[in-house]
């Protein structure tokens, strides 16, 4: 079930808004890292508190780091 959410979202993410916020799973697949990279390596990706056990990061937040990486 997880995957299947995190294929749609990937499928989607191009025309996502910036304020929408995918969990953790899905942004690791965006940035093709593990989930623990994106939770534990990634300082300068700010996590969004989805619920107690849930976190999630924003898409703006994400296209300007993968803006930076590539720049």
């Amino acid at each position: 079930m997880l995957r299947d959410k995190t294929e749609r979202i990937l499928a989607q993410f191009d025309r996502l808004p910036d304020d929408c916020v995918i969990p953790i799973p899905a942004a690791a697949a965006v940035l093709n890292v593990s989930e623990r990279t994106v939770r534990c390596r990634m300082p300068g990706l700010p996590k969004v508190q989805l619920s107690i056990k849930r976190e999630g990061c924003r898409v703006g937040d994400i296209r300007a780091l993968v803006r930076g990486a590539a720049a």
